[in-house]
């Protein structure tokens, strides 16, 4: 239509992703003359878009018109995504990906497109190491994306929904006193739902969560959005409490997401703190 090539494509994802691939971006990249697009994409957690896009302001007021900085909010991650139309931005491009990862530093996950447990499960397989899992408040969302990746059959070793105390105590050989004295969400029982999962399993890292996933449950010392998650290997576990008030399916995808990047920064032996860290703390 007026000397425009207008395609039309279906909605359903697996049809439209195998008609771009074989039909559309061939055809669109052998009938665009000298063209220099480039898209460098970047998977972020623990930092929302308005926080990202003020860093990156008060960062570089200077940011080149030629690049252009985007980004794609999917809770819990935030995909930020440089794209270059020109030959001027794509001789610029490399220098300015730098000051982007120098800027948000160990909240990158992965260049590209990779999620946080594809990232783990590569970690785990290059490093030739096993990780285990007891979950309480996530009821097994966090084994449900790392068996979602393929390989992973090479480094997980077991997933425990313990979700009452008297499997936490039979199975994980949590103390019923530390039960009954700390409650289910607190450092003591995750820490020992961890070495218990460990012992169990033989794996070289462990994570734990326990948490007030809500509606309803919570008290005022331990409020809907409280939870404890325990992560490292047996020699190194480490615990934390945060606190994530909103619904309880966002709460789980965040509890999830956050306990595999800190067992992706612990295999990286990344030393400084997350962000949300400081933003989700109660203790």
């Amino acid at each position: 239509h007026n000397q425009c090539l207008i395609m039309c494509t279906p909605g359903v994802p697996s049809e439209l992703k195998d008609m771009m691939r074989n039909g559309i971006v061939p055809l669109l990249a052998n009938s665009v003359k000298d063209n220099h697009t480039q898209i460098e994409k970047y998977q972020v957690f623990g930092m929302g878009e308005s926080a990202v896009q003020r860093l990156m302001v008060e960062a570089y007021p200077d940011w080149p018109s030629e690049i252009e900085l985007g980004f794609r909010a999917a809770f819990p991650m935030l995909e930020v995504k440089l794209t270059v139309r020109n030959k001027v931005g794509a001789s610029m491009l490399a220098a300015w990906k730098l000051k982007v990862k120098a800027t948000l530093g160990n909240h990158i996950v992965s260049s590209g497109s990779l999620s946080l447990a594809d990232v783990v499960v590569n970690l785990l397989i290059s490093n030739n190491k096993k990780l285990s899992l007891a979950e309480s408040c996530t009821g097994g969302l966090i084994a449900s994306k790392v068996t979602s990746v393929a390989g992973s059959s090479q480094v997980f070793e077991a997933g425990i929904v313990s979700y009452s105390n008297e499997i936490k105590h039979s199975v994980l050989g949590v103390s019923k006193d530390t039960l009954k004295k700390e409650g289910a969400v607190s450092e003591s029982v995750v820490l020992e739902m961890a070495k218990g999962v460990l012992a169990l399993s033989g794996s070289d890292y462990a994570i734990a969560v326990s948490g007030v996933a809500g509606p309803g449950g919570g008290t005022k010392e331990k409020p809907v959005g409280t939870c404890w998650i325990a992560w490292g290997t047996k020699d190194a576990l480490k615990a934390k409490c945060l606190f994530i008030p909103v619904g309880r399916e966002q709460f789980q995808q965040f509890i999830s997401s956050a306990a595999l990047d800190l067992i992706r920064r612990d295999i990286l032996g990344v030393e400084d703190a997350p962000l949300y860290f400081s933003k989700n703390n109660r203790k």
